[in-house]
C-alpha cells in the first residue's frame, strides 16, 4: 500500500511539474513577442520621426538655395556666372549630404531593430519547444508513475490475501489442515484444535 501511494504522490507531482514547465514556457514566448513587438514599434516611430526630419531639411534646404539665389541677384553680378551657380549648388549639396546621411542612420537603425526583434521571436519559439519537450517527458513520467501504482496496489491486494488464505488454511473451520493431508482423518474446531478422538 505505502509503495503504491508513494508512486501516486510522485505522478501527481510530475504531473505538477510539466504544467508548470508548459506555462513558463508560454510565458516566455509571449514576454519575447511583446518584447518584438516593442522594437517594431519603435523603430517605426523613430522611422516616421526621420522622415519627417528629412522633409524639414529639405524644405530648409530650398529656402536656403532661394537665399543664396537672392543675395548673388542683389550683389549685380550676372546670374549665370558659374561662380554664382556653384554658390548655390554647394549650399544644396551640404543639405543633400545631410539628408543622405540621416536616411542611411535611420535604415541601419531599422534593420538592427528588425534583426533583434527577429531574434526575440526566435527565443521565444525556442523556449516554448524546449518546454513542450520538458513538459512532455514530465507528463509521461506522471503516466508510468500512476500505471504502475495501481499495480503496486494490486500486488499489495494480493500479498494480503496471500497471507490470509494461509492463515485460514492453516487455522480455519473445516479447512484442510496439513495433517489431513497425510491421510489422517481428523476434525479441527474453529481455533485450529482437533477434537478429541475415540480410541
Amino acid at each position: 500500500m505505502g509503495d503504491s501511494l508513494n508512486m501516486s504522490a510522485q505522478g501527481a507531482n510530475y504531473s505538477s511539474q510539466a504544467a508548470t514547465a508548459r506555462a513558463n514556457a508560454i510565458a516566455q514566448r509571449q514576454q519575447a513577442y511583446a518584447n518584438a513587438y516593442k522594437l517594431e514599434t519603435d523603430a517605426a516611430s523613430q522611422s516616421y520621426l526621420a522622415a519627417d526630419n528629412m522633409m524639414t531639411m529639405r524644405r530648409n534646404q530650398t529656402a536656403a538655395v532661394d537665399e543664396t539665389r537672392l543675395a548673388n541677384g542683389a550683389s549685380g553680378f550676372d546670374a549665370s556666372g558659374g561662380s554664382k551657380l556653384q554658390a548655390e549648388q554647394s549650399v544644396a549639396d551640404v543639405f543633400e549630404q545631410a539628408i543622405a546621411n540621416m536616411m542611411k542612420s535611420n535604415t541601419i537603425s531599422d534593420q538592427n531593430t528588425r534583426m533583434q526583434a527577429n531574434a526575440y521571436r526566435r527565443q521565444g519559439d525556442t523556449s516554448l519547444n524546449l518546454g513542450n519537450i520538458q513538459a512532455d517527458y514530465l507528463n509521461r513520467m506522471s503516466s508510468i508513475n500512476r500505471k504502475y501504482s495501481k499495480w503496486a496496489l494490486v500486488g499489495s491486494g494480493l500479498s494480503t490475501l496471500g497471507q490470509l488464505g494461509m492463515k485460514y488454511n492453516w487455522k480455519g473451520s473445516g479447512g484442510t489442515h496439513p495433517a489431513n493431508q497425510l491421510g489422517n482423518n481428523i476434525t479441527y474446531d474453529a481455533s485450529g484444535i482437533p477434537y478429541a478422538q475415540e480410541i
